[in-house]
């Protein structure tokens, strides 16, 4: 059976109209976070992050996080930055290393004795937030978050 020259026109014209939406279509990059950090009282120190996917070991265990890491202070106020993260829930934990040890320190009873904050700056009444309350939301190509950072033993 023959076909006519206008349904063979319409089959090829098809064909490479699919090869054109096969170009067109793309993958979303990955999302960049910034954060913004205020509140830090001096530049003294480094900056430490740790950023969590999931519940688990939030926000003690950076073994458990995504990603840790801690910078050096140089400029007030502080701006981080995180690429390559795809579209989900995470929550962050930071504090302020102002000794340069690379932990948060505490006294006897475990009050911080350096600055530390949480994403969506929860209450601290009696002890660090549960994931739940530190989660935020990141899509699309930038997504920011501030978070203000809180200096228990000071006077």
């Amino acid at each position: 059976m023959m076909k006519t020259p206008g349904k063979i026109i319409l089959a090829i014209a098809s064909i490479f109209s699919s090869f054109t939406l096969i170009q067109t279509v793309r993958a979303v990059p990955a999302s960049q976070l910034n954060i913004q950090i205020e509140g830090i009282t001096n530049p003294r120190g480094n900056i430490c992050y740790t950023i969590f996917s999931r519940s688990e070991g939030f926000p003690r265990d950076g073994t458990k996080a995504l990603k840790a890491e801690c910078s050096p202070l140089e400029n007030l106020p502080v701006t981080l930055r995180i690429d390559g993260l795809n579209a989900g829930n995470y929550a962050l934990a930071v504090f302020h290393d102002e000794n340069a040890d690379g932990q948060l320190n505490a006294n006897a009873v475990g009050i911080p004795r350096e600055g530390f904050g949480f994403s969506n700056n929860p209450p601290i009444l009696t002890g660090a937030p549960k994931f739940s309350e530190a989660t935020f939301f990141v899509a699309g190509q930038t997504t920011t978050v501030r978070i203000t950072m809180k200096y228990l033993l000071r006077i």
